[in-house]
């Protein structure tokens, strides 16, 4: 396949920077078009919330303000990568259920990493739809999903929808995300606070027959990964505990994913594996 343009689906503002941004600085170096669409990125619709919204509101701050930031921040992001973006127009899982009735589907930190609400898996199709608004030539596009590692409900229905997009014909590539799926990471998918690792996430899409691919890493690539996650300034306390730890633990989880060389890994059927 003659690729023209690399789509990668970001469930939220950073995912991608996160889990792909060495191969992204690599392929626009290389002149390739790269769109990176971040799925769960609207403003909060309404006034009253859930009270674990209320409390996560409490350690985030005004919401209005908190999404502003964090658009800005992924903007600067975008430009050290080199690749540009778009937000498409779904809330946060936090904010998602029928408010009317004062119903919610996700009012705790368990309900965030555990099954997609009944309710809410319509929400797939509405971003396959919004999705195949960005794809001007499917036979030429590779789409990017996460694997879902540890198991939070908007990857969940972020790799749901790509799945979908997968059975009609698309081409579809998961990545693994990161930093969940270092077994390095102190709060990684292999901690006691989240118990769904990579193989979990893996086992999920057996179906699928995924195979490993290692898109190899230069160090210039790898510094621009780094200077992207950086400038999420308003994460970087709660993912590392401050600026001065991304370096070491990206290039340490690059390593151990490539074997001893600089890599990302993401996985692929076997016969549609993308670059």
């Amino acid at each position: 396949m003659a690729i023209e343009q690399h789509l990668y689906l970001s469930p939220h503002i950073d995912d991608v920077s996160l889990s792909c941004g060495g191969a992204i600085y690599q392929q626009r170096r290389a002149g390739e078009t790269v769109l990176v669409a971040t799925v769960f990125a609207a403003q909060p619709k309404f006034k009253t919330f859930s009270a674990y919204a209320d409390w996560m509101h409490g350690i985030w701050g005004n919401p209005g303000e908190v999404v502003a930031t964090r658009l800005a921040e992924d903007q600067a992001s975008m430009i050290v990568l080199g690749c540009e973006a778009r937000y498409l127009p779904f809330s946060d899982c936090i904010y998602r259920g029928d408010p009317q009735a004062g119903v919610w589907y996700y009012t705790s930190n368990e309900a965030l990493f555990g099954d997609i609400h009944p309710d809410d898996l319509p929400l797939a199709d509405q971003i396959i739809v919004a999705v195949n608004e960005l794809i001007a030539e499917p036979d030429k596009t590779v789409i990017y999903a996460p694997l879902a590692v540890g198991h939070h409900v908007d990857h969940q229905l972020t790799r749901q929808a790509a799945r979908q997009l997968m059975a009609q014909g698309y081409h579809v590539t998961f990545y693994e995300d990161y930093p969940y799926a270092d077994p390095k990471y102190p709060y990684s998918s292999h901690s006691i606070r989240n118990a769904y690792p990579l193989e979990a996430a893996l086992a999920d899409s057996q179906d699928l027959g995924l195979k490993p691919n290692l898109r190899h890493l230069s160090d210039e690539a790898v510094r621009a990964k780094v200077a992207g996650i950086q400038a999420y300034r308003s994460q970087l306390d709660m993912l590392f505990e401050g600026t001065a730890a991304v370096a070491g633990y990206v290039s340490d989880y690059a390593l151990y994913v490539g074997q001893g060389q600089l890599a990302e890994r993401v996985w692929s059927v076997e016969s549609r594996a993308a670059g």
